[in-house]
C-alpha cells in the first residue's frame, strides 16, 4: 500500500491516495463570489489527484476573510461549480467542498463572529462580537443550507473547516473560548457546534460522505487549548458516534504560529499528531501540513494515514501525482503567486 494504491475516503472511491488540500487563491475576480472558467481550467489541471478539496468556501456575505473567495450560498455560484464538478468526475477525480467560516480572522466584517469577544493577539483583524445563541443557530442553519446546494451542485463530499484558527477551531480552543454557556467551558461544550452542525448535513449527505478538518496542535490566529489530547480525544470519540467517513489532520509546528502569541512549542503537547489520533478515529485519516511525499509515503505504510493531501506543491506542480510517481523533480512553490489575481503561478 502506498499513495498511487486505491481506495475508498469514507464512502467515496478514489484513484489514488494523493489529495489536493483546500487553498484559498483569490482568483475568484466577480462580487458575485461565483466561480470562473480560470477556476475551472485551474482545478482541471489537476485531476490526477485521487481527490480534490476545494478552496475553502464562504458560508455568507458575513464568513469571507477575504477578496476573491468563490462561495457556494446560492443557486448561481451552484451552477457554476456543477460544471467544475462534472468535468473532474470524467476524469476520474472526486471532489469536496470545504464549507469554511472565517470567524475572527478577517478585516472584511466591521465586527465578526467569535465565541468570545476577543481580538487576535499581535494582529491587524477586527475586534470580534462574542456570538449569541442566536447567531451561533443561524450559523448551523448556513451549513445545513450550503449543504443542499453542494448535493444539487454533485459534489462527493462535504468538509468542515474546523482548523487553523478559524470560526470551529476557535469554539475548541480555550484561548478563544470564554464562554460560559452550552458553547463554553467544558471540552464538550466547547466540541458542541461541530457535533450539532454534523448532525444537520447527515440530514442531506450520507455521514461516509462527511469529513471535518482538524489541527490539535496549532496555535496559528492565537487559538491555543494547552490539553489537546483531551480535547480532541472526546471530538474524536464524538466522530465516530456519528460515523463520519473522514477527518483531515494539519500537522502545524510552524513556528510563527505560537512564538507570535506567547505559546510553547507546538510539538511540546503531542510529538506525532498522526500517531496520536489513529486509535481515537475509526475512520479514513488524511495527513496534511508539514508533510512531504516521502514522509506521507511512510505515514500510509504505517498505517497513521489512509491518504495525504498537499496544498502548495500543487500550486507549482498540476502534475504532481505523475512527478511523484516518477521520481522527478518538483518545481519550488512560487510564493509570490498564492494569493494574487490573474493566471501567473495558478495556470499552467
Amino acid at each position: 500500500m502506498n499513495l498511487f494504491t486505491p481506495f475508498t475516503l469514507g464512502s467515496i472511491q478514489c484513484q489514488n491516495r494523493i489529495g489536493m488540500a483546500a487553498m484559498s487563491r483569490q482568483r475568484c475576480d466577480n462580487k458575485e463570489m461565483i466561480p470562473t472558467q480560470m477556476m475551472k481550467q485551474y482545478y482541471m489541471q489537476r485531476c490526477t489527484a485521487g481527490f480534490i478539496i476545494t478552496e475553502g468556501l464562504p458560508l455568507s456575505l458575513d464568513s469571507i476573510a477575504q477578496d476573491g473567495s468563490s462561495a457556494i450560498f446560492n443557486i448561481k455560484q451552484a451552477d457554476a461549480w456543477a460544471q467544475i464538478v462534472q468535468e473532474l468526475h470524467t476524469k476520474g477525480c472526486k471532489i469536496i467542498a470545504q464549507l469554511w467560516h472565517c470567524g475572527r480572522v478577517t478585516n472584511k466584517i466591521n465586527n465578526p463572529l467569535a465565541p468570545s469577544a476577543i481580538k487576535i493577539k499581535n494582529s491587524k483583524y477586527n475586534q470580534p462580537k462574542e456570538m449569541s445563541i442566536d447567531d451561533i443557530q443561524q450559523v448551523i442553519k448556513q451549513y445545513l443550507e450550503c449543504s443542499k446546494l453542494i448535493q444539487y451542485a454533485g459534489f462527493d463530499g462535504i468538509e468542515i473547516q474546523a482548523s487553523s484558527g478559524y470560526l470551529l477551531d476557535s469554539f475548541l480552543k480555550s484561548s478563544a473560548n470564554k464562554r460560559n454557556d452550552n458553547y463554553g467551558g467544558s471540552v464538550q461544550n466547547r466540541c458542541r457546534i461541530i457535533l450539532e452542525i454534523i448532525d444537520q448535513l447527515q440530514t442531506v449527505f450520507e455521514p461516509q460522505k462527511l469529513g471535518v478538518k482538524i489541527s490539535p496542535i496549532t496555535r496559528q490566529y492565537d487559538s491555543y487549548d494547552p490539553n489537546p489530547k483531551e480535547l480532541y480525544k472526546y471530538l474524536l470519540e464524538q466522530l465516530n458516534v456519528r460515523n463520519i467517513g473522514f477527518i483531515e489532520i494539519r500537522d502545524d509546528d510552524y513556528p510563527e504560529n505560537w512564538l507570535d502569541f506567547g505559546y510553547p512549542s507546538s510539538k511540546s503537547d503531542i510529538a506525532n499528531v498522526f500517531e496520536f489520533c489513529r486509535p481515537l478515529f475509526k475512520g479514513c485519516i488524511i495527513g496534511n501540513g508539514k508533510v512531504t511525499p516521502e514522509i506521507g509515503d511512510e505515514l500510509i505504510k504505517k498505517h497513521f494515514c489512509d491518504a495525504i493531501s498537499f496544498g502548495r506543491l500543487f500550486t507549482s506542480n498540476p502534475d504532481l501525482v505523475d512527478k511523484i510517481k516518477n521520481g522527478d523533480k518538483l518545481n519550488e512553490v512560487d510564493n509570490s503567486t498564492l494569493l494574487s489575481q490573474g493566471p501567473k503561478g495558478y495556470i499552467y
